[in-house]
This record gives structure tokens, C-alpha cells and sequence, in this order.
């Protein structure tokens, strides 16, 4: 057996593995091996389904570098679009203009010659403009709105082809682009499907939920927030990176409601720490992590976890850990995290949106609320 053929057999027997990190591992491996023999074909589409599963379960940013290998070979061909039709390049931009929306490291001068290379490829193989669109005015919902409504317009002008996204999945980003406008009456409007369950996929309604629940937190109307943190709780996978975000807001409610789950999630993904690419669930993490800490710290000083991964920044050998300290760390991260967003998009969504959060922990019911006019 050659080892196309032995690289082939393995990658069939994949497809019979749950979606986890040790299927991301092997697709990885597969890969490189392709890479070594230079078999082109190989090279191109285990790329598209390593970063297929990255999207799926994994840290969604490192799906970049991944696009860019896929992009480079893809210009060594004569022609983008082979004779048998689609081969991933539709999917692959896809993936990529949703990331640029995660990785505040790339400027935004960057993004958009990268966006506009994508766009190219896109109209050259005549499907996915209604997708393009729709990653537009997601990207710019935070940066320009009247770009994102431009694109937003387009979006629906444009028929449905068969590398659009779901109907679900459209209806949740428009939501979230009214939401980030903060145009409540037309962001409920389009919500409802979602949250009435008539339209749904793996991240819908819970990408929702969560807009909703942040909102609550930010407002501490912990009787709305409660429900929607518990049916993101029993729907999210505490293993998976792609659900970091979730847990965030997760955390973030359970500090207030139910302290000692809180303290034990956060335990949790101290003793599995990962730093995610993707720095939009990252940010979600840290405001959830530091909110813990915050509560934690009114009733003691110090916490334990025994077997604290040594990759934390500020591990130590006898796992004793003082709160506050811990608080400051996630406070400081946060505020980092939102900086480099901002400074990249020329906006203060993001610095706004930690500040909200932290002013909020602070809110005791009876006060003149900060949000509201005078």
C-alpha cells in the first residue's frame, strides 16, 4: 500500500470518530504527511476538512494559517475552480471571513485585502454571494454600521444558493447585528423564530441566548438571565473550545446565582486551561472568569485547585491561589483583549462591553442604575 493509499484508509476511518480534539489531532497529523509526499489533491482537501472540524469543535482561529496553506496551493493551479466542480474554496472563504471577525491581531487594512482575495474567488466560482454578504455585515456590525447595513441589503437581495448558510444561522446573525445596533424592537422581531425553537442549528438558539443573556447581566435582571444561562448550561459542552464563550456568560450569571458552581467551572478550566485564537470567546471567557473572582473575593482571600494546568500564567507549586489577584489578572486580560479590538475596528464596542460588565457586578437593586438617563 502507498502511502496516499495508507493516508486515504485513515482519514475514511476519521469519519467514524466522534467530533473531539483526538479527531482534529489525527486530521492534523494526516495532513502533514500529505504535505511531506506533495500530493496535491490530498494537501488541499485534508485542509478543508481539518478546518471543517475546527469550526465544528476546536479553537475556531486556528483555522486561519490553515486557509492561508489552502489559498497558496489553490493559486498554483491554472484555474481556480476545477472540472469537477466545487472543491471547498467556497467554504474555506466562508470560514475565514467568519474568523477575521475573532482575530483582532489582523488590522483591519489586512482584513479587507484578505476579504477582498476571497471575494474574488467567490465570484469566480459563482456560488456563495448571499454567504459573502452575510460575513460582511457581520464583520462590520462593530465597525461601521451603515457599511453593515449596506452589506446587510445585499445580503437579502440575494437568493439563497446552495452554499448558503442556514436559515437558522442567517436569522441569528441579523438579530445580532440589530442587537450590537441597538435597535431592541427589530432585534426582538427577528429573534422570535429563534427563540420560539422554529428555527435552530448547533450554535442557534444558544449564539442567541447568549446575546440576550449578557443583556440581562448587564442590566442584573437575574430573572431573566437565570433561564437562559441553564439552557445554555445543559447545551453546551464544558470540553469543547468552541463553547468557551458560552460558559463565559455562564459563569458570569452563576457568580450571582449559584456561587459554588461558578467557582467550580472556573476550577474547571483552570485545571484544562487553554488560550484560545479566537479572542471573541476568549474576551466572553475572561468577563465570566473575572466576574468569579470578583464575587469570590467578598467572602475569602484564597482558593484551591490541586491540579491547576501548569500552562496558567500565574500557576504555583502548592496550588493555593489568592483571589484577588486572580481578579486582577482576568480584569487586566479582559480590558487587553478589548483594547486590541477596538484599536483594530476604531470603535469602543468591546471596552464598552467589559465595562458594562464590571460596573454591573457592582449594581446592588435599589441604586440609581448607571445605564439609565438622568
Amino acid at each position: 500500500m502507498t502511502e496516499k493509499e495508507q493516508i486515504e484508509k485513515e482519514y475514511k476511518q476519521t469519519l467514524d470518530m466522534p467530533h473531539s480534539k483526538a479527531r482534529n489531532d489525527i486530521l492534523y497529523s494526516l495532513t502533514c504527511r500529505a504535505d511531506i509526499i506533495k500530493d496535491h489533491h490530498l494537501q488541499k482537501y485534508l485542509r478543508w476538512m481539518y478546518a471543517s472540524e475546527l469550526m465544528r469543535c476546536g479553537d475556531q482561529g486556528k483555522v486561519f494559517p490553515v486557509v492561508a496553506e489552502y489559498i497558496a496551493l489553490r493559486k498554483e493551479e491554472e484555474e481556480w475552480c476545477p472540472p469537477g466542480g466545487i472543491d471547498g474554496i467556497e467554504y474555506m472563504a466562508d470560514y475565514c471571513m467568519e474568523i477575521l471577525c475573532y482575530l483582532p491581531q489582523i488590522s483591519l487594512a489586512q482584513a479587507e485585502d484578505i476579504i477582498k482575495t476571497l471575494e474574488e474567488m467567490v465570484v469566480f466560482n459563482r456560488y456563495g454571494r448571499r454567504l459573502y454578504y452575510q460575513r460582511m455585515f457581520r464583520f462590520y456590525s462593530v465597525i461601521d454600521t451603515y457599511k453593515a447595513l449596506e452589506y446587510y441589503y445585499l445580503f437579502k437581495n440575494t437568493r439563497r444558493d446552495i452554499v448558503s448558510d442556514c436559515r437558522a444561522c442567517e436569522q441569528a446573525d441579523i438579530t445580532r447585528l440589530f442587537f450590537r445596533m441597538g435597535d431592541m424592537e427589530r432585534a426582538d422581531w427577528f429573534a422570535k423564530p429563534v427563540l420560539d425553537g422554529t428555527l435552530k442549528c448547533h450554535d442557534v438558539p444558544r449564539n442567541v441566548w447568549l446575546l440576550y443573556l449578557q443583556r440581562a447581566l448587564d442590566y442584573k435582571d437575574l430573572a431573566k438571565a437565570v433561564p437562559l444561562a441553564g439552557s445554555l448550561y445543559r447545551t453546551s459542552v464544558i470540553n469543547d473550545p468552541t463553547d468557551l464563550g458560552y460558559f463565559g456568560g455562564i459563569m458570569r450569571c452563576f457568580a450571582f446565582t449559584d456561587p459554588s458552581r461558578a467557582e467550580m467551572l472556573l476550577k474547571k478550566f483552570l485545571e484544562n486551561w487553554e488560550v484560545l485564537w479566537d479572542k471573541e470567546r476568549w474576551f466572553s471567557f475572561l468577563i465570566g472568569s473575572w466576574t468569579v473572582c470578583h464575587e469570590c473575593a467578598m467572602n475569602k482571600d484564597t482558593i484551591q485547585v490541586r491540579n491547576i494546568n501548569n500552562k496558567v500564567p500565574f500557576w504555583n507549586e502548592n496550588g493555593i491561589y489568592n483571589i484577588k489577584e486572580m481578579e486582577d489578572w482576568f480584569y487586566n486580560e479582559a480590558l487587553k483583549i478589548a483594547g486590541c479590538f477596538d484599536k483594530r475596528n476604531g470603535t469602543g464596542f468591546y471596552t464598552d462591553e467589559f465595562e458594562r460588565a464590571v460596573y454591573s457586578a457592582s449594581y446592588k437593586e435599589g441604586q440609581r442604575f448607571w445605564l439609565v438617563e438622568i
